[in-house]
């Protein structure tokens, strides 16, 4: 159970800035996404707030990213984790 677990305890990070940040911006976006719902706004005010959602959406994903690269475990410490050579001989 806690091998399928880790992988989102990589991106469970309170105590980072990184993991704020990304929940700031997927809260942006959703409120941005409520307002185009509920507003419906026409013309010129859709299109922006369209591209502002998309693109906090976007920057989103990357600081997900960089926190997933940033809280990868070490491979030499790591007794799960198999190298080739550990699969060949088994």
């Amino acid at each position: 159970m806690t091998n399928t677990l880790s992988p989102l305890r990589r991106l469970w990070q309170p105590r980072m800035p990184l993991f704020w940040q990304v929940i700031v911006l997927n809260l942006m976006s959703s409120a941005m996404t409520s307002a185009l719902m509920v507003i419906q706004p026409t013309g010129a005010m859709r299109g922006l707030l369209t591209l502002f959602a998309l693109l906090n959406t976007l920057a989103g994903w990357w600081l997900l990213a960089r926190l997933w690269r940033e809280t990868a475990p070490a491979s030499q410490g790591d007794s799960h984790v198999q190298s080739p050579a550990d699969q060949q001989d088994r």
